[in-house]
């Protein structure tokens, strides 16, 4: 077959001279319709003087079902050349819906934005045809208007991750042996990958969109290790007509068939054909074989063990933008990486002098200015400077190699500029790149406790996510290390981190807790467990906010000896639990640790609060427990071993003060209709359900359940439905009557026993505004069956739903403190939820974020005036979609949740985030389908503790709150219940609104010691 594609060009991997291409700036045209070079080409916008900053705005206005933007064609491109277009945008008021676009016709991303002014921008490769290409900045069906400044276009200098001799970029892996390639379109480069040879097709956001005889190639060349075989994971997300050809080759004009996928397939995993096999490279042509149709491809993963022993290397793509230049002086991005100890950013330029007379280039790396971010500005944050010696390369020579280095900041992005100047001055190159140091990276964590050449302890907080590369802390100037302090109150749990790091491969032989001699007896005594820490590797990173890795989350009971890998963290996670009836004050004892390295024995100074937690939660709660899930992982097929394994996950729940959304699943309240015609009536019985929830609800506390409906419909923005009841379909009036029997029987009973208030409904999930009319319904009809029994909804308050919900459940980003001021006020209560969205810069469930998130978010519960939270599911183990039956999603190897459901076909990858839905691991690591039953119970993340000692920290509040109410009028507690009132406030050091808070747990610690110490007090004034 006659080869489509060209190979791709090696663009700007030299560069002489650079600057943004576009001649737009913020004070250009004033008064005039356009500015140079760009020209309204659809639907309504304006050029105007801005209103909130100075200079021009492009503005462009939607009625919601269109779309208009600002056109300008571009100078000479070069093909499969890289570059970045950043720009401000903001939404004006009251917009809504849609987005903002923004590059390239044929790359595109499309932005969000908010009503305050952000920086956007991407980079990308352009098509090896350069027919029609024109850059844009407008919006899609948006109603109301989006303006955009300073728009930027640069050439872009790439750079991939080198070491031993092999080279790897974004996305790519080696790891025991295996090459993988999972490719990310949603990161900083878009389309943009080292594999990428050639593209003749559209990309949109995060996907290829391909068209009649459009196609793309990939090449896999993995430095000189042949490749034995591979496997190839292709997906299409959207689809509107034509098949989508897989095919496979050694080079390119010889081509083998590996997949076809279109309307009824959608994607899959296919291995590619022994005779391509063993390879020094392969190329993969994804092509639209059709006549008319177009469709999106999401999904591209690779990979391939190799022959040999291949080292184990994470790669990397860094780039650097290139904002001025002289033809004296050729730059070249060799490398830009963090050095080996992550204290740093290395920098490696390769120079090649231009012209004659060059001697010496003056290199100054620097942050970016925080007054501008202008090439121009030859302020920079904090620079450090160097003298290259250009001498001994000489026109026509090798180039000189130029090492630079500059210290890491906090976690976080960052940008740093490079400059090189002449002995005189003169700017001969101006470099800017934006970097991510992840916050495994963070030097902040951690208390130095002891070394020796064989190993080094250290330990830190429970927010903490330690990185397994990260270094250990300095030691403290006296040489000695202090005790670790942990905090708690009666009843409560509390976790901290001990950290091994070995110099050479050994094993962990013993842990063990020793209290002081004078400790109490044992029934009142601290009660002390050891779990490991094990990390999840991620390749498809949640955000952009996020970096592939390997994270800290999975927290399996300790089981001796555990293997310790040389040069890498291996945290404990250490909880300490005080009972009920746990005398006050200081408590003091040792962790006896016995390594193959070496024993140690660390001592700990533990202050138990003079207060207990109350028995019940108020912050209130309703998380997703998949009974049948666990079934299947547990390989449970008893009824008996069913209800047992699904016990443990209940007391699991409840020690972590969360509640499911049913404790009832295998107690179900039991419903049947007799009689005949006006007769007919529902019968109940409530024996199994009475049973079930004394225990759960009474005795164990669980705040909230979720109340199944017979005959109630429901759905979700994706589509609806009306129930059914005994035949009768829900609207007429048999349905009704029949409804209202069995439901107000279900009510009466609820009240009488005391557990009406924890009841809620949950019948239709996050309605569109074309949903809402039938949503309304449904909850009228609910209200005339059980005028007392909560009707909750997740989605915020809309003008046509308020008066028919009784709980809001919105998403974290819908609420302000006045929005739910003004619901409460209404008699209304107000919960909130997380799950795929939001991503950063909010608080997330998300694996690949910070530790701290998931204990903060009851903080900002308390701080906002929201009383209860919910997650969708906290055992979403498996996607039928991405992997099919009869194989089951290993989550300890695959920490994505992929998209399922809302009519999806199989075969569709979409990414819901990391750890979405999944708080609990199955206890059988590597073993997803046992043959045997596994009676285990639940194994913990990481986050899941987190979040009870947020629960935990919001009874703090709550304790506090009603201690200030018992001795508002005492008259010897004024100063007391003023500062008090104080601490009632989240400090802004703790979280400032949803989205600044702090990521270290220390300020969230410091503030709760100062709520304890204040209970402690008043609770020994008398009334």
């Amino acid at each position: 077959m006659k080869t489509m594609l060209l190979p791709a060009l090696l663009c700007f991997a030299w560069t002489a001279y650079a600057q943004n291409l576009l001649p737009v700036h913020p004070h250009d045209s004033p008064g005039s319709n356009a500015p140079a070079g760009w020209r309204l080409a659809e639907g309504k916008g304006i050029w105007t003087a801005a209103t909130d900053r100075s200079g021009q705005v492009f503005q462009v206005d939607g009625a919601g079902e269109d779309s208009a933007y600002w056109r300008m064609d571009l100078p000479a491109l070069k093909p499969g050349g890289v570059y970045r277009f950043q720009f401000e945008g903001k939404r004006l008021a009251d917009a809504a819906g849609g987005g903002a676009i923004a590059g390239l016709n044929r790359v595109n991303r499309d932005f969000p934005l908010s009503s305050s002014w952000q920086s956007c921008g991407f980079v990308f490769r352009t098509p090896d045809n350069l027919d029609d290409l024109y850059l844009r900045l407008g919006q899609w069906h948006i109603k109301g208007s989006v303006v955009f400044a300073q728009p930027e276009w640069v050439p872009v200098l790439v750079a991939q991750r080198q070491e031993n001799g092999l080279e790897l970029g974004e996305g790519e892996t080696i790891d025991q042996g295996i090459y993988r390639f999972n490719a990310n379109f949603g990161w900083e480069g878009a389309n943009y990958h080292r594999t990428l040879h050639a593209s003749r097709a559209n990309f949109n956001s995060d996907r290829w969109v391909f068209g009649p005889g459009q196609a793309v190639i990939y090449r896999f060349k993995v430095g000189e290790y042949a490749q034995k075989s591979a496997q190839l994971r292709v997906a299409i997300n959207y689809y509107d007509g034509g098949d989508l050809k897989v095919e496979a080759g050694k080079d390119l004009t010889h081509w083998l068939d590996v997949a076809a996928y279109g309307a009824t397939n959608r994607g899959g995993l296919t291995a590619l054909p022994s005779a391509l096999f063993p390879a020094a490279e392969i190329y993969i042509r994804l092509r639209h074989a059709g006549e008319t149709g177009a469709f999106q491809v999401n999904t591209l993963d690779y990979q391939a063990p190799l022959a040999g022993d291949p080292p184990s290397l994470r790669g990397a793509t860094r780039f650097m933008d290139s904002l001025a230049g002289d033809a004296r002086l050729a730059v070249q991005l060799r490398r830009l990486e963090l050095s080996p100890d992550r204290q740093s950013w290395r920098i490696q330029l390769a120079l090649q002098a231009g012209s004659p007379g060059l001697e010496t280039v003056r290199a100054v790396v620097g942050r970016e200015p925080a007054e501008t971010n202008k090439a121009s500005s030859l302020a920079l944050v904090n620079p450090v400077a160097k003298s290259i010696d250009m001498k001994p390369a000489g026109l026509g020579a090798k180039p000189v190699l130029a090492e630079l280095e500059y210290p890491i900041g906090k976690p976080g992005a960052d940008t740093l500029w490079v400059r090189l100047n002449t002995t005189k001055g003169d700017v001969l190159f101006t470099g800017r790149s934006s970097v991510l140091t992840g916050f495994l990276d963070d030097n902040a964590p951690g208390y130095w406790l002891a070394e020796s050449p064989q190993m080094g302890l250290w330990w830190c907080e429970s927010g903490w996510k330690i990185g397994r590369e990260r270094g250990l802390p300095p030691r403290p100037v006296s040489g000695k290390a202090s005790p670790i302090s942990v905090s708690l109150a009666q009843g409560e749990f509390e976790p901290m981190q001990l950290i091994l790091r070995p110099a050479q491969a050994g094993q962990l032989l013993s842990a063990k807790w020793l209290p002081a001699k004078n400790a109490v007896d044992a029934r009142r005594a601290i009660q002390v467990a050891f779990d490991e820490v094990a990390y999840v590797q991620v390749t498809q990173p949640t955000d952009r906010a996020c970096q592939p890795g390997w994270y800290p989350d999975p927290l399996p009971p300790l089981r001796l000896p555990l293997n310790l890998a040389p040069d890498r963290n291996q945290p404990l996670w250490i909880t300490f639990h005080a009972p009920t009836n746990c005398p006050p004050g200081g408590v003091a004892g040792r962790l006896e640790i016995k390594t193959t390295a070496g024993d140690w024995s660390v001592p700990v100074r533990l202050t138990v609060y003079g207060f207990a937690l109350p028995r019940e939660t108020h912050l209130q709660s309703a998380l997703g427990l998949n009974a049948g899930i666990i079934n299947e992982y547990h390989g449970l097929t008893r009824r008996e071993d069913q209800e047992a394994v699904y016990e443990k996950y209940l007391r699991n729940f409840a020690s972590h003060r969360i509640s499911p959304y049913s404790f009832y699943d295998y107690a179900p309240l039991n419903v049947r209709f007799e009689g005949e015609g006006d007769k007919r009536q529902a019968r109940l019985d409530f024996t199994q359900f009475d049973k079930a929830a004394a225990r759960w609800l009474d005795d164990y506390q669980f705040s909230t359940f979720q109340l199944r409906l017979l005959g109630m419909g429901g759905g979700t923005f994706q589509s609806r439905s009306l129930g059914q009841l005994e035949g009768f379909q829900e609207g007429t009036p048999e349905h009704t009557r029949l409804f209202q029997d069995y439901l107000g029987q279900v009510e009466r009973h609820l009240r009488e026993r005391g557990w009406l208030d924890k009841a809620f409904t949950y019948w239709f999930d996050e309605p569109d505004p074309k949903d809402y009319e039938f949503v309304v319904a449904g909850m009228k009809r609910l209200r005339a069956a059980a005028p007392k029994l909560a009707r909750m909804l997740t989605e915020q308050p809309e003008p046509a739903l308020i008066g028919n919900v009784d709980i809001w459940c919105g998403l974290t980003p819908e609420w302000t403190r006045e929005r739910v001021a003004e619901r409460r006020a209404a008699g209304e209560r107000v919960w909130w939820y997380i799950c795929c969205a939001p991503t950063a810069p909010y608080a997330t469930e998300f694996i690949d974020h910070p530790g701290t998130e998931l204990r903060l978010w009851p903080w900002q519960s308390w701080q906002y005036g929201v009383t209860g939270i919910l997650v969708w599911e906290t055992t979403y183990w498996n996607s039928p979609l991405v992997t099919l039956a009869p194989n089951h999603q290993d989550p300890w190897a695959d920490p994505m949740s992929y998209v399922s459901g809302y009519d999806f076909p199989v075969g569709h990858v979409g990414y819901w985030g990391n750890g979405d839905g999944r708080f609990l691991y199955p206890p059988n690591k590597g073993k997803l389908q046992p043959s045997t039953p596994n009676f285990d119970g639940p194994v913990n993340s990481l986050r899941w503790e987190n979040l009870r000692d947020g629960m935990e920290d919001y009874e703090y509040l709550w304790l506090l709150q009603r201690e200030i109410t018992r001795l508002e009028n005492h008259p010897g507690a004024k100063s007391k219940i003023k500062a008090a009132k104080a601490l009632l406030v989240i400090p802004e050091t703790v979280s400032r609104d949803l989205t600044h808070f702090t990521t270290d747990p220390r300020p969230l610690l410091k503030h709760r010691d100062q709520v304890a110490r204040m209970i402690e007090r008043l609770v020994k004034i008398k009334e």
